[in-house]
């Protein structure tokens, strides 16, 4: 299989995948998160973070290295759509793994440290940045991925 077509694939998978998981959590999960109780919510997240915190980082680490790979393939073709289309694709996934390391995992790692048998009394306070920037990753994670879907779509043309 050419070199191509493995970053083409690994690319729309891992941000298909990306953006179906937090699109999922932010129309569903995030909603359930309002209606817990303080101990209840640290207890629900912390079970949530140990399982995400195992598989979010491959995902995203080979989402923006297949995207890179496509990128640097078709480099020689720079007027292409498929080449602007990837570039802002790449840049989306930066962008996504920029904001996550700046907000959600410090206060994922903070998240950690607290009890859920008493929670912080200002626990959503402390929280809230954490939800407003989930929703703007998983919309920067869901247009990634439709770039990569239409890159993908021109390029089979």
């Amino acid at each position: 299989m050419r070199l191509l077509t493995v970053a083409r694939v690994v690319a729309v998978v891992g941000a298909g995948l990306l953006a179906g998981l937090l699109f999922g959590d932010r129309a569903g999960a995030s909603y359930a998160r309002l209606e817990l109780n303080d101990s209840s919510f640290v207890q629900f997240q912390q079970v949530v973070h140990v399982h995400f915190a195992r598989f979010m980082p491959p995902l995203v680490l080979s989402s923006l290295l297949s995207a890179v790979a496509w990128l640097l393939i078709v480099r020689s073709q720079w007027r292409t759509r498929e080449f602007w289309l990837m570039a802002a694709a790449t840049l989306g996934i930066v962008i996504y793994a920029a904001m996550t390391r700046a907000v959600n995992l410090p206060l994922n790692d903070q998240l950690m440290t607290w009890s859920s048998a008493a929670p912080p009394g200002n626990v959503r306070e402390i929280w809230a940045p954490w939800e407003r920037v989930h929703t703007i990753r998983t919309s920067v994670a869901v247009v990634v991925f439709l770039l990569e879907a239409l890159a993908l779509g021109l390029a089979a043309c």
